[in-house]
């Protein structure tokens, strides 16, 4: 199957509206856009790994809870995009109230996220997000 440039950037633009709505408290959206196989995985900003969808869907729902009033941005750091497989790593700054708090907290995260052609489009397939911002020596 060859790139269709048009068809990749129209599912970027869904993923950053659907990431807009997750931290909104809303995960519909980005849920619609990953993959339902068993392959799925998911490191994600407040720790642990998931694999599968159910349990990918279950995190995302779970996440989605701690999250009111959000805005995130981004800003890419690389890309490649080939006919049926991309990643994408970024870091990302999301402002919102966690778990019911009444002050906004800020949250820097890196991350990067896998993607795959399937038979209904462009879908993520993993994504992992940590807060290790800082360049630190081991221990």
């Amino acid at each position: 199957m060859s790139l269709n440039p048009s068809e990749w950037t129209v599912f970027m633009e869904r993923l950053e509206a659907a990431e807009q709505e997750f931290v909104q408290g809303r995960p519909a959206e980005f849920q619609s856009l990953w993959s339902q196989a068993d392959d799925v995985t998911l490191c994600g900003g407040f720790g642990g790994v998931e694999r599968g969808w159910q349990s990918v869907i279950s995190r995302l729902d779970w996440v989605s809870t701690k999250y009111a009033d959000g805005s995130r941005t981004s800003e890419e750091i690389s890309s490649v995009v080939g006919a049926d497989f991309a990643y994408l790593v970024q870091t990302e700054v999301i402002r919102a109230r966690l778990a019911g708090q009444a002050q906004f907290s800020i949250q820097e995260l890196r991350a990067t996220m896998l993607f795959r052609r399937e038979q209904e489009g462009w879908r993520i397939v993993h994504l992992h997000a940590d807060s290790q911002m800082l360049t630190r020596p081991p221990k």
